[in-house]
């Protein structure tokens, strides 16, 4: 149960630090239309989105112990459990009430977290597909470019860019868990210094920092109930096909059904915006 426990850590953290983002959004200058100076030292002033940073950030590490000792098809999707966080804020501090599609998006991300942690074994890949992820990644790639040009003359265009922001963390995710393949030997997950100077690195980097502009871009221009989970759909579809693929990792039908339960939960948890404080939704 390592697996489960690092994971969901991993993705409190993470979805804090999301809460802390959106909670911020709002008062930023408009990525893409205010200068990049500006928008920078908005953000750098920001204690929320300082915070958020800080926490996303102590997240992301969890995420590349959980991606060592696990599958990425398992680890990614279980990440998307986190999403119940926002809902118990809202019922918790902002004494929300919840409609009965949503208590049935509680029950369903429950029980396919139940799925996964059940199916949940540590587990050490020694070795990948380097062709096959080329090929993801161009794919990846090829598609986000075509996005963000159709978004220009989208009617919505939170969108696009959640889908493009589920391409570039779902990505981010397959080359971390390729970092800890190349990089941990079998039974331990502490990297070598070594992985500083490696191109997976600076991709992984890349990957997540386009990601998190293009998040924050998104939020200013449309509802998180509408764009947190198209991401993760994206996100769990990106990374469940490079664990099969990449990882030969084996989706089980048990595991299969759990994700399928998380993002139908996570998608009925976004169905009516009172689930939420008007403005963060």
């Amino acid at each position: 149960m390592a697996v489960v426990f690092i994971t969901l850590a991993a993705t409190v953290l993470i979805q804090l630090g999301y809460f802390l983002w959106k909670l911020s959004a709002d008062g930023q200058p408009k990525i893409g239309g205010a200068p990049v100076w500006q928008v920078i030292r908005s953000l750098a002033t920001d204690w929320r989105w300082v915070l958020g940073f800080v926490m996303t950030s102590f997240g992301w590490v969890l995420f590349v112990q959980a991606t060592a000792l696990g599958d990425i098809s398992l680890v990614q999707p279980l990440m998307s459990a986190g999403d119940l966080l926002l809902v118990i804020l809202a019922v918790v501090f902002l004494k929300e009430r919840l409609q009965i599609v949503e208590w049935g998006g509680v029950l369903m991300t429950v029980l396919g977290a139940v799925a996964l942690a059940w199916n949940a074994e540590v587990s050490y890949a020694t070795s990948f597909n380097t062709m096959h992820l080329q090929i993801l990644l161009v794919c990846a790639v090829l598609a986000g470019l075509t996005l963000l040009f159709a978004n220009r003359w989208a009617l919505r265009p939170e969108v696009f860019l959640a889908l493009v922001v589920g391409l570039c963390f779902g990505s981010g995710a397959v080359l971390t868990k390729a970092m800890t393949v190349a990089y941990s030997a079998a039974g331990q997950t502490v990297m070598t210094w070594a992985v500083i100077v490696d191109p997976l690195l600076l991709a992984v980097i890349l990957a997540n920092v386009f990601g998190l502009i293009l998040l924050q871009a998104a939020f200013q221009r449309g509802r998180a109930a509408v764009i947190v989970p198209l991401q993760l759909a994206v996100a769990n579809a990106v990374t469940v096909l490079a664990g099969a693929a990449i990882f030969n990792e084996e989706i089980t039908a048990l595991r299969a059904f759990g994700i399928v339960l998380i993002v139908g939960g996570t998608a009925l948890l976004h169905l009516k915006p009172s689930s939420v404080k008007q403005g963060l939704a």
